[in-house]
């Protein structure tokens, strides 16, 4: 059952490796000069060290996509990045301006990635559940309470994703640094990808095909606590409870994927 790798899904995966892997080590050495050596200008530097956080799990979940061979246990990763690269494109194409203040060809070879991935990741998907897919027999149940803490997650993810992505006012004030549309729209989708993903997660029951996506959360979630120690002088102005609400989503990332991996 899925035991010859797909050409098409190694394909999406070397994709997100290697356009994945540049940023992120870019974003998360230079934050402050996206100015140059970004597709966009990010400021404050803290949101463009998020973004970097962004782009290493998305590298991050290719390698662990890539090791984890069947579709089964690969699936998981692309129910994160079908979306994201469909919303993301979506996105792009609705808040031009920030890309237009670089040279035009840093616009042209990101929509060029994008327009690939818009069209091959959902078609790799489709075409891979309906032929190893579907509601399979759960094999590796969650031990108790693990399904509950991925369904945790899953509900906080989303809450945070649809609130950047629509900038809805609970969500800004609820983020610790200054972030303009552009930034919050693409975390948004981003964070809302990964709650859908762990939400089909619950949906299949099964953790070792869970095991790519939880492992890449685990650091995400840490990388993403760092941030705000990182970058103090960017956090804004009297939002203590903005704190609060960054670092506990970062954490229950960093925390709750460990407890759903326990075995029985």
């Amino acid at each position: 059952m899925g035991a010859v790798r797909s050409r098409a899904v190694t394909v999406v995966q070397a994709i997100l490796v290697v356009n994945a892997l540049p940023a992120f080590v870019n974003l998360m050495s230079i934050p402050d000069r996206t100015d140059h050596w970004f597709v966009w200008t990010v400021k404050p530097a803290a949101n463009a060290r998020v973004l970097g956080v962004m782009y290493g799990s998305a590298c991050l979940l290719g390698l662990l996509g890539y090791t984890a061979r069947t579709w089964p246990r690969q699936r998981a990763t692309f129910v994160v990045v079908a979306p994201f690269a469909v919303a993301a494109t979506i996105v792009t194409l609705v808040t031009l301006k920030p890309f237009r203040a670089h040279p035009w060809y840093e616009l042209a070879y990101w929509l060029l990635m994008y327009s690939i991935l818009f069209v091959l990741v959902p078609t790799a998907f489709v075409v891979e559940e309906r032929k190893h897919g579907g509601r399979l027999p759960v094999e590796a149940p969650f031990a108790p309470g693990g399904r509950a803490a991925v369904a945790v997650l899953a509900a906080l993810l989303l809450v945070a994703g649809i609130g950047l992505l629509f900038e809805l006012s609970y969500a800004t004030r609820l983020w610790p640094f200054a972030i303009t549309p552009l930034v919050a729209r693409i975390l948004g989708v981003w964070l809302g990808s990964l709650g859908l993903a762990h939400a089909w997660t619950v949906w299949d029951g099964d953790r070792l095909r869970a095991r790519a996506l939880l492992l890449s959360i685990v650091p995400t979630g840490v990388l993403l606590a760092l941030v705000p120690l990182l970058h103090r002088d960017d956090l804004r102005d009297g939002a203590t409870g903005a704190r609060i609400a960054y670092l506990l989503l970062a954490g229950a990332m960093a925390v709750l994927p460990l407890a759903a991996l326990r075995s029985r």
